[in-house]
C-alpha cells in the first residue's frame, strides 16, 4: 500500500530554529503577543477515498486567490498568507489568537501520480485538494518463444 508521508526540507534544522528563539526572547525580549506565537500552520487532514488521496487543509480568513497548490518531483505543497489587519487604530484587544503570515505545507506521495488529474476547490474555510491514488503496477506474464 502507497503512504503519503509528510516532507519538510528544513526538518533536521528545527531545533537550531528553536534554539535561535529562545536566545532572542532571553536577551531582547518581545514586543508584542503576535511575536511570542509560532508561525501559521494550518492543520491538515488527509485520508484515503474511494482510489483518492483527500486532503483537507484549514484555512479560515484566508483568500483563496493568495493560495498556491504545486507538485513537483512526487511533492505536493500548499503555500499561501493569512493578511493580517494592520490598522490597530481604535481596536482594544483582549486577546490575540489568530495567527497571520505566510504558510507552507509540503507532503511525498507515492510515485506514479497523474498531475493532470489533481484537484484543488475552496469552501468555507477549507481547501480540499484531490490526487487519484497511482495504480499499482500489475505483472504482466512474457511468454518465451523458442529460438
Amino acid at each position: 500500500m502507497n503512504t503519503m508521508l509528510h516532507w519538510s526540507p528544513t526538518r533536521q534544522f528545527h531545533l537550531h530554529h528553536e534554539a535561535d528563539d529562545l536566545f532572542e526572547r532571553f536577551f531582547y525580549g518581545t514586543r508584542d503577543e503576535a511575536a511570542q506565537r509560532a508561525p501559521l500552520l494550518p492543520a491538515v487532514e488527509g485520508r484515503i477515498e474511494d482510489g483518492t488521496y483527500v486532503m483537507q487543509f484549514s484555512l479560515a480568513g484566508v483568500d483563496p486567490k493568495d493560495v498556491a497548490v504545486s507538485l513537483m518531483d512526487n511533492v505536493l505543497t500548499v503555500k499561501g498568507e493569512r493578511k493580517a489587519d494592520h490598522d490597530s487604530t481604535g481596536k482594544d484587544y483582549f486577546v490575540r489568537e489568530v495567527a497571520y503570515g505566510a504558510f507552507q505545507r509540503s507532503f511525498a506521495l507515492p510515485e506514479g501520480v497523474d498531475v493532470a488529474q489533481v484537484e484543488a476547490k475552496s469552501a468555507n474555510g477549507m481547501l480540499e485538494v484531490r490526487v487519484p491514488a497511482p495504480r499499482a503496477a500489475t505483472p504482466r506474464t512474457i511468454e518465451v518463444k523458442a529460438a
